[in-house]
């Protein structure tokens, strides 16, 4: 009995002394988990979440991503969301997702920076700006899931970057973590890059030193344990019959369907892609000159912003949630300009402060309320809004999607298909039914010239109801379709049912 005693007395004394050391973490924690409760709440109301839902559904009913169902984005995103199956859980993936983060930049914030308050402030401001509306943080996007091994990767190589020993297994699993971030969404490549740059940076004396870096172990073994991954998956793919399509889709045609929103075909000079290559090279060499005095942490946080910065935009479109990719290097930047203070720092962050600025007035970034969205969650726990009222906030088209998914489900069998023409997946994933053909959206049949092949799947498959929203220009071949075999069965807010004729409820 005495010995369990003191074995409880231990442990509560190490519990304690846990707590009181990281009460600054403790708390940012509590203040992340509190600020994401209203998330998991939350209809189906945002269109990329439903889109990654769909494909998981599309995965547990035996399809594989690319060949039977299409999006542009790398295979980990999908899986997760096959792993919860709606929204809430979803969400809920993503806030513990976040949190181990949140430990993360910590951990490095605790490497890098010596006063404990400023630790407290990076930590808390990364916290803050990757789960609100602002950024959509609170959205099960891409970018929240890429940064989290991003992040440890960085603090892997930061720690063995220090040793004078080279632990190659080390280095691999660097490399293995942004892998894996990359698989979540491409523009990880340039945080790699980044990161890449500094540890080079601090490592060449002058440009002969450059063909010395090139033959660096270290170098070698990041890449290598980058790219195994990435090779495994499109060994996989090629496996199931998708390898090309994968290799089109999450790789190659991200580059047509990222530049898309630019336009325009004037000089090579005038192309947003290289005016924002020419502004990365810029601030690479400036950072390689001014690098022994800015000083190895610094170049760090500076570099990994450089590079994130050109992923983040790599678009040149104004998601919000774009910018997610840029928070923590930007976090670690304010601690490391107050800690250990010199004009130099201060004027290197300023400049890349006003570039970031310049870049979302650029390019016009999106702003979304972040009280407005609290306010209608308290409103609605409180007892002063009710469902409906509280699920109207995200717009008119959530209740009506869920009327319409609930009279498909209702007249469908499990293993039917649907279409629905629109930008709402949510009707999908609500219905639990999947989609003719491989698209989930009607942009994508247009990005990715897929309309011969949608048509042609309709035709195969004859599904017994199609949906079509108000406000989509219906293709001439989808009308004509629908004139010959198809019959309006229900209008709600905007959403046309339409029944194949010869069907029966």
């Amino acid at each position: 009995m005495g010995k369990q005693r003191l074995l409880f007395r231990d442990w509560w004394l190490k519990l304690k002394t846990g707590i009181e050391k990281n009460e600054g973490l403790i708390l940012i924690l509590l203040l992340v988990a509190v600020l994401r409760i209203p998330g998991l709440f939350e209809p189906n109301r945002y269109a990329d979440e439903d889109i990654y839902l769909t494909l998981g559904q599309g995965l547990r009913k035996g399809l594989v991503f690319y060949r039977d169902i299409h999006d542009n984005k790398p295979p980990l995103l999908y899986l997760v969301a096959a792993m919860a199956g709606s929204v809430m859980w979803f969400r809920l993936i993503l806030m513990a997702w976040n949190l181990v983060n949140v430990v993360l930049v910590w951990k490095l914030a605790e490497k890098l920076i010596k006063s404990r308050w400023l630790m407290v402030l990076v930590t808390g401001v990364f916290g803050v700006f990757t789960s609100i509306p602002l950024t959509e943080g609170n959205i099960a996007n891409g970018e929240v899931f890429m940064i989290m091994p991003v992040t440890a990767g960085v603090l892997l190589m930061w720690v063995e970057s220090n040793k004078r020993v080279i632990v190659w297994k080390k280095w691999i699993m660097a490399g293995v973590l942004f892998s894996l971030g990359f698989l979540f969404k491409v523009p990880v490549l340039f945080d790699l890059f980044g990161v890449l740059f500094w540890l080079s940076v601090y490592q060449v004396s002058d440009w002969r030193g450059w063909f010395k870096w090139i033959v660096d172990r270290r170098l070698w073994l990041v890449l290598t344990g980058f790219l195994v991954p990435v090779l495994l998956s499109i060994v996989y793919y090629v496996a199931e019959g998708a390898g090309e399509r994968y290799l089109r889709s999450a790789l190659g045609q991200n580059i047509g369907y990222l530049s898309s929103w630019e336009g325009g075909s004037g000089a090579f000079y005038e192309n947003g892609l290289f005016q924002r290559g020419v502004v990365l090279l810029v601030w690479l060499i400036a950072i390689w000159c001014l690098r022994k005095r800015l000083g190895r942490e610094f170049g760090l946080a500076s570099l990994w912003l450089v590079g994130g910065l050109f992923g983040a935009n790599l678009a040149g479109r104004p998601y919000p949630h774009y910018l997610i990719e840029i928070v923590a290097p930007a976090s670690l930047l304010i601690g490391l300009v107050i800690d250990r203070f010199k004009l130099i720092k201060a004027g290197v962050a300023f400049v890349l402060a006003l570039t970031v600025g310049v870049a979302i007035w650029r390019y016009e970034y999106w702003y979304y309320k972040s009280v407005d969205y609290y306010v209608n969650f308290v409103m609605y726990v409180t007892g002063q809004k009710t469902r409906e009222d509280f699920y109207d906030f995200f717009g008119n088209g959530v209740v009506r999607n869920m009327r319409v998914a609930e009279y498909i489900r209702q007249r469908t069998d499990q293993d039917a298909k649907i279409f629905v023409w629109g930008t709402e997946p949510a009707i999908y994933v609500l219905s639990d039914r999947l989609p003719v053909g491989r698209y989930t959206v009607n942009y994508h049949i247009r990005d990715f010239d897929g309309m011969s092949e949608t048509m042609a799947a309709l035709t195969k498959e004859g599904p017994k109801y199609i949906v079509t929203i108000e406000g989509e220009l219906v293709d001439r071949e989808l009308d004509a379709y629908l004139s010959a075999y198809y019959l309006q069965v229900m209008e709600d807010g905007g959403a046309v049912v339409w029944r194949r004729w010869e069907a029966s409820d």
